[in-house]
Order: C-alpha cells, then structure tokens, then sequence
C-alpha cells in the first residue's frame, strides 16, 4: 500500500466514523454506490485517459439529514504518470427554500501511483438548483500540478425529453488566477436514458482550448449501473 494510498484510508475513515458517531441513528445512514464504463474519462473537458476507456465507481454513506461520506475512484493515464484516481467528499445537500436545492462540501483529488508534483490537492465546491437549472461553483488554493488558485464556475439545464429519455447541457469556466493565458471554457450536451436497470449516456464535449489532442470536441459514450 502506497503512502498517499494510506493517508486516503485514514481521510476516508476518520470522515466514516464522524458521520456514524455523530446524534444521527443509525438507521436512518444508507449506503449507496455505483459503477461506470465509459469510453473516454473527460474532466472538465480534458481527457484523463489518453483518449481511451475507463472503469469507475463510487461509495457514498448518507444520512437522512443529507450529510454525505463519498469515496470514488478511476482508472486514469497520464502518460505513464499514473493509473489510478482516488477522490474523498464530504459535503452535505437538501432543499434549502421552496423548489430550490443545493449541495455543498470539500474534496480531496487524489492520484495514489503517481510522482508527479503537486497532483493530489483539495477543492470546495458547492452549487444551487431551481427546477432543471443548476449554478455551480468550486475553488481550489494550489490546483492540480500546484498551478495556483483556480476557481471553476459553472450552469447546467437537464430537460426531459421524454420519460425515457434526458436532455443535460453543461458550459464551464476554468479560471486560473495565477495565469490567466491557461483559462478556459469548456461545454457539453448529453442524452441519457435506462435501459435493463443500466443508465446509457452519449456525449459531445469540447473545449475552447486551441492545438491539444486531449482538449479537442469528442463524444463519449458511458454505461452505469447503480445500488
């Protein structure tokens, strides 16, 4: 077991017994997860995989207050820098008015076989929805590759088309305020349906981003299966 491998169990720990040794009962913590091939990792519009396939999952533990423990994880390539991403949340959602929502946390991003410096760092985040409009935003001091404070502000819409069938449409700005030359803007718009209790998922997402292969428009397809 690696270092940051360990100090990733012990996150996730410390964060598990808090919630289940909080006033909540325990009856009323759920656990939940779920897991996902797709054809292509795209982050905010870059490619984690070198373009190619991943494998995903994810475990969340929440109570009925909405206070939530999430461990996920994906298989990433960064060009024989690592193979492996590892993320820790914690965070809390629910209404917060009359047909308004929001969900708001901390989040470590972790790369556990990789030595490039700087990759693993936190992140805040929280986001507002109102009926399928949803504003979001995240802020990391010292984001990945230690370039500095970055601020991710984003908007989504999710209109369903049919009962079977979702429309999502996503636009995102990736401010990093210590270079301004490295901001960019990135975009997506997404189909997605159920099919044999597995979600089916095609994409087309893009940046503006200018000569990078990894950055280009693409379409990604992706199965799931939730429990």
């Amino acid at each position: 077991m690696t270092k940051h491998t360990t100090q990733h169990t012990r996150v996730a720990s410390a964060l598990l017994l808090a919630l289940a040794g909080s006033s909540f009962s325990l009856a009323a913590v759920e656990l939940s997860g779920d897991i996902t091939f797709t054809s292509d990792y795209v982050f905010r519009g870059i490619s984690q995989t070198e373009e190619a396939p991943a494998i995903q999952g994810g475990l969340t533990l929440s109570n009925e207050s909405g206070f939530y423990v999430s461990v996920w994880g994906s298989s990433v390539d960064f060009g024989g820098q690592g193979t492996l991403e590892l993320d820790v949340l914690l965070g809390w959602s629910g209404d917060i008015a009359e047909g308004w929502s929001a969900d708001v946390g901390i989040m470590r991003y972790g790369y556990p076989n990789t030595e490039f410096a700087g990759s693993n760092f936190w992140e805040l985040y929280g986001s507002v929805s109102y009926a399928d409009f949803t504003l979001g935003l995240a802020y990391s001091d010292d984001y990945y590759g230690n370039s500095g404070s970055y601020i991710y502000a984003y908007a989504g819409y999710s209109y369903a088309i049919s009962d079977a069938l979702t429309v999502d449409f996503h636009i995102g700005q990736n401010e990093f305020r210590d270079d301004s030359s490295a901001s960019y803007l990135d975009y997506g718009v997404s189909l997605s349906t159920e099919l044999l209790g597995a979600g089916l998922a095609l994409a087309y997402i893009g940046t503006d981003i200018k000569d990078c292969n990894l950055c280009d428009s693409r379409v990604v397809f992706s199965v799931s299966k939730s429990f």
